[in-house]
């Protein structure tokens, strides 16, 4: 029997070992890319400070690294007020009968005078334009 809980003392033991070296080795691991990305930093710094004493543009740089860049985008620029034509109307296709200025073009919403002259029976056959 004392060999029984001698087994689980010892196991258990072996136990919190692991879990200690698994916090440690995660600890480890965590300081590792820590100063992995330390070195990275100061070597680019480094290379950035030569290449500016150089005064190399960056494009050049990329062209011998076999590196696209991408052109720089330029703002769209706007028409200058008045310059553009207005958009154009459509072709009057319908024509109020009470009030012959008030046309329509049949594209779009129904205008209040079209929808007031159909609510009272009346057909848009009735308002098209014969010329």
């Amino acid at each position: 029997m004392s060999t029984l809980v001698e087994l689980k003392t010892a196991l258990s033991s072996v136990g919190e070992q692991i879990a200690a070296l698994s916090v440690k080795k995660d600890e480890l691991e965590a300081q590792v890319r820590a100063l992995e990305r330390k070195e990275a930093e100061e070597a680019l710094n480094k290379i950035v400070n030569e290449l500016k004493a150089l005064n190399l543009d960056p494009t050049d740089i990329a062209k011998a690294l076999g590196l696209s860049v991408a052109a720089e985008s330029q703002k769209k620029v706007r028409a200058a007020r008045g310059t553009v034509a207005p958009k154009a109307k459509g072709i009057p296709k319908y024509r109020n009968s009470i009030e012959p200025k008030l046309t329509w073009s049949g594209k779009g919403r129904k205008p209040e005078w079209v929808v007031t002259y159909l609510g009272n029976g009346g057909s848009l056959e009735e308002l098209l334009i014969k010329d």
